[in-house]
This record gives C-alpha cells, structure tokens and sequence, in this order.
C-alpha cells in the first residue's frame, strides 16, 4: 500500500510535537483545507509559543515527487521574509510497510527550505519532478541534471533517539533555544560521547503578535489579514474567513 501524503503529513505531525513536548507542552498544529493548501502551497503549520513554522509534505509515487511552481512561488515568499520558516518534507519510504519499520521517521524524512527549491523549476516549466537520493543528502532533477541539498528532518530539527539504556537531559538556553544530552547507561551526571544535539524550533519561524523581540528585529504578523498579504495578491480574498487559527492565546 502507497505511504499516501496525508498518512506520512499525520506521523511527521505527531513525531515533530514528541520531540517539542519536553519544551513546549502544547505544540499547536493548524491545518489547512484541499482548497487552501492547493492556492498556498501550505499543508500545515506549527505554531511554537508565539513563532509559525510553515510545511510542505510530498509522497513518493513511483519513487518521483512532483512539485508546483505556483505553490513554491508563495512559499518562497513566505521564506524570503521569514528565513528558517518554510519548508518541503519528503519522506524516504514509498510504501506504508517500509514506512513502519523504522524506528525514527524523523530521522528518515528530508527536509528542505522553500528558498532552496527554485532550481528544481524549468525557466518555462509549471512543475518539476524530482528523486531522492538519501545516502547523497539531496533531491535530484533529471534533465537537465541538477541536485538540491537536503537534510533529515533529525539534522534540522535536532534528534530524539538514544541508544538503549540511556536518560536523556533537556537544557533550555538563554536565547531561547534548546540542547539535549544522553547519560550513559542511565547513571545520573554522566554524559556519553554523543555530541548536544541542538532543537532548532526555538527563535526561527515566523514572529506571530505575541512573540519574544529580544534580539529580533523583523516585524511580527499581528493578524490573519497580515499573513494573507504575504501569500500572494488575492489570498486574503480567497481564504474565505480568514486563518484565525494562527491567533489563538499561545498558553
């Protein structure tokens, strides 16, 4: 059976909110219609405390992804205002029995930011077709021959697999990031030689009305109508009510 888009949407939702929780204990997913995500390109959003992080999900059939210029035009331009905001997951497994027998889905998804994807895009082309090639790191376009770097969704995101037998030590940091440590065996105050692995949802994404501006000059989207003009001329329009969702009290 195919791994469809929707299935592999759903457990990359619930694998990326596991690895938030021991931070942020309520990761706020908002999702969006068939409609909607068809305009926008947006699958579904994370919202982090007051930031937004942007997704783009692709399955595989007949081990191709294929990709809409359209889509990517609005999503890039979400991720030029908002580096570190958007982006495509694409999963390594084709067929849902592959996709369960990992044991980390996080660490067999890859992931790469919206601004990146132009090149896989024909200069006339309305859509692009591409493969992944995992032990390479990178997506790649047949013809013309061209490669785009990717990386797991663990590289980016930070990983949450330790070995058997092992406790793991979450540090909150200053500017508002997040590391992670392994004790060996379990014994308290003992580190293993397993490097920090650093979460990296903290401080990136999109500054909603309510987020933390230490340090942070970019202007914050105070309302829906705000994040609609982001999207394109006519999104407000056509998104109906508009994504009141994003705005909801963040505790």
């Amino acid at each position: 059976m195919r791994f469809s888009e929707k299935s592999f949407e759903v457990r990359f939702c619930a694998a990326l909110s596991a690895a938030a929780m021991p931070f942020v204990r309520n990761p706020q997913w908002i999702g969006m219609t068939q409609a909607q995500e068809r305009m926008t390109g947006i699958d579904t959003m994370l919202r982090i405390g007051g930031r937004l992080q942007v997704f783009q999900f692709k399955a595989k059939q007949n081990d191709k992804f294929k990709l809409d210029k359209s889509q990517w035009r609005c999503l890039s331009g979400v991720a030029r205002r908002h580096p570190k905001s958007t982006y495509y997951i694409f999963p390594e497994a084709e067929d849902v029995k592959t996709a369960a027998s990992v044991r980390c889905l996080l660490e067999h998804s890859w992931c790469v930011p919206a601004a990146r994807i132009g090149p896989a895009f024909r200069s006339a082309a309305h859509s692009a077709t591409l493969s992944l090639c995992a032990t390479s790191k990178a997506l790649i376009r047949r013809r013309p021959v061209s490669s785009i770097a990717a990386k797991s969704a663990c590289a980016e995101f930070g990983c949450f697999c330790p070995s058997a037998g092992t406790t793991i030590v979450y540090t909150r940091q200053r500017d508002d990031g997040a590391s992670v440590h392994f004790s060996a065996g379990g014994a308290e105050g003992t580190r293993s030689s397993e490097p920090p692995s650093t979460v990296d949802m903290f401080g990136a994404g999109i500054p909603l009305g309510d987020a933390p501006r230490d340090g942070d000059d970019r202007r914050t989207i105070q309302s829906a109508s705000q994040f609609e003009e982001m999207l394109g001329e006519g999104a407000e329009k056509d998104l109906g009510p508009g994504l009141f969702g994003l705005f909801f009290p963040s505790k």
